[in-house]
């Protein structure tokens, strides 16, 4: 099953170890959720994890999926310390004039 970085998000953010409460918890977002637009994509990614992911395997896939967005959130931290901290925007343009 492949997933978009907006859905891992939103399954990192309300997904729990439980297939069926990962669900249901889906698709009471769904019902919350007023922008049309994101209600589409919610019910989408609904559908996607009831249909497409066996509980057996969920389990693995849901601790796999949470090592990866800690991942790219510890990635994304370290790229906005290296962009607060390193002058190397001034230092190129100054070499090319």
């Amino acid at each position: 099953m492949k997933l978009s970085i907006r859905e891992k998000k939103v399954l990192y953010a309300f997904a729990c170890p439980n297939h069926h409460n990962t669900v249901t918890r889906l698709k009471w977002l769904t019902a919350l959720t007023v922008d049309p637009q994101a209600k589409h994509r919610m019910l989408e990614l609904a559908r996607k994890m009831e249909t497409e992911m066996e509980e057996s395997w969920y389990t693995g896939f849901y601790h796999q999926l949470r090592a990866e967005m800690d991942e790219y959130y510890h990635a994304k931290h370290r790229l906005r310390l290296v962009k607060e901290n390193t002058d190397y925007e001034e230092d190129l343009y100054d070499e090319a004039v």
